[in-house]
């Protein structure tokens, strides 16, 4: 017996992203003066930058090295940590160089070049994002998207009916739990990092039929894995009566959701 069966567009337009975007560099761009200020706090001098850079970046590095290999030189593993080590120790000079040129007053503007480098960055993040994150999140302005509004149809947050946006289509019933209510946030968190890595991938892919139907399988996997059998609902799969599914429709991507009781 079909309980609930919405599809959801996954989709925003780059003019949206761009919005998005404006207000986090000019954000960036206004915070820049505190950021500066920050840093230099938080790095105040070389002890402090081998404390909390060198070391950690030395530490991170150490086992990359192949303990059997030996340079030309005659320099074993240990050698060369070592030595890398020495070198990010004697690096400080040029890090404070470099965040006192990205950061300095030049024309009269604090932080000149730092507001250009992030002025460069906005169109290519822009369109990442565009393409990556905000079709299956949305925006607290714009509203949101896909995922959101699937993660919380399935914990029965009637408020999902005030979401659905056009270009969506509630096929039948509404809302509803499928998991244990003592166990929402565990799902909503687990779900909603799974369908954003999914229709990352599937984005990625060009829409790969191949990838789509292995993502798919993942998340009616992890939704299976945390149902509550006791509701008697026909497994998840992909494609079944029960599943939670990205779907092409009319080279448009959706995300599909369908619940089925036995």
């Amino acid at each position: 017996m079909l309980r609930s069966h919405v599809k959801l567009m996954a989709t925003i337009p780059l003019e949206t992203a761009n919005r998005v975007i404006e207000k986090w560099a000019r954000a960036l761009k206004e915070e820049s003066p505190d950021m500066y200020a920050k840093i230099l706090a938080r790095i105040p001098d070389m002890q402090r930058f081998v404390e909390r850079l060198a070391q950690p970046a030395n530490a991170g590095y150490q086992g990359f090295v192949n303990p059997a290999f030996t340079s030309k030189s005659g320099q074993g593993a240990s050698d060369i940590e070592t030595s890398h080590g020495a070198n990010l120790k004697r690096s400080y000079g040029k890090y404070l160089a470099k965040v006192n040129f990205l950061f300095g007053t030049v024309d009269g503007i604090p932080a000149k070049r730092f507001k250009e480098m992030v002025d460069a960055m906005k169109s290519m993040f822009g369109t990442g994002i565009a393409e990556r994150s905000l079709p299956f999140t949305g925006t607290r302005i714009e509203g949101r998207s896909c995922v959101p509004i699937a993660v919380h149809w399935l914990v029965q947050d009637k408020r999902v009916l005030d979401w659905l946006r056009a270009g969506d289509s509630l096929m039948e019933g509404g809302p509803y739990l499928v998991t244990f209510p003592n166990q929402i946030s565990e799902f909503k968190a687990a779900l909603t990092g799974r369908l954003i890595q999914a229709g990352a991938a599937i984005v990625k892919s060009n829409f790969d039929s191949t990838v789509m139907s292995d993502q798919n399988s993942r998340i009616n996997h992890l939704v299976q894995s945390l149902i509550n059998p006791g509701l008697g609902l026909t497994p998840f799969a992909t494609g079944g009566l029960s599943h939670v599914d990205y779907i092409m429709d009319h080279d448009q991507l959706f995300l599909e959701v369908q619940v089925d009781q036995i």
